[in-house]
């Protein structure tokens, strides 16, 4: 919210200072109200941004993008993973505080059945998006990031990589990385 009223601002700003200079040069002021409404409708998209996409439990594909303007909390998992049933519920517990701001992605990163996922996801309360990594076939992303399991990315909202964890990353972590 912070950002866009100062995005706003700022180009409000640009446009009193382009209509004054248009309006000593006897310009009319329409055309710079379009140079401005076409800047705030396309803004650039950060070359540093990530991309990423996995099938959900359904088979639909999540992607990375899809949350620009959130949070991204990527999180590589699985359930024969001790480390990864402790965090879960800090990961739950964060979406529901802060899912207004963030979103989380879970990355099942195992050879398993859905069924066997979904009964996971089930018993966990998970409430954020579960995709599947295939473990036969990894990704780039998969392969930069899969050391060991646990593994945590955050991305800022816009896209881009801020954070990396190897290993347990609870709640006060979260708090402390997106200054919550």
């Amino acid at each position: 919210m912070t950002i866009k009223l100062i995005l706003i601002s700022s180009v409000l700003m640009l446009a009193a200072c382009e209509q004054q200079q248009e309006t000593s040069q006897k310009a009319e002021s329409k055309p710079v109200l379009q140079k401005v409404v076409a800047k705030i409708e396309a803004p650039k998209e950060d070359p540093n941004a990530f991309e990423f996409s996995y099938p959900d439990l359904e088979g639909k594909q999540i992607k990375l993008s899809d949350y620009r303007g959130k949070w991204v909390v990527a999180n590589f998992w699985a359930t024969w993973c001790p480390p990864c049933r402790k965090e879960i519920p800090d990961f739950v517990q964060f979406k529901k505080d802060f899912g207004d701001k963030i979103e989380i992605i879970g990355i099942n990163n195992e050879d398993a059945d859905n069924s066997k996922i979904e009964d996971f996801v089930f018993e966990y309360e998970i409430n954020y998006p579960v995709v599947r990594a295939n473990v036969y076939q990894p990704t780039d992303f998969s392969r930069k990031n899969t050391r060991g399991l646990p593994t945590t990315i955050i991305f800022n909202p816009q896209g881009v990589e801020v954070s990396k964890r190897v290993g347990p990353m609870h709640y006060k972590d979260l708090v402390k990385t997106m200054g919550f």
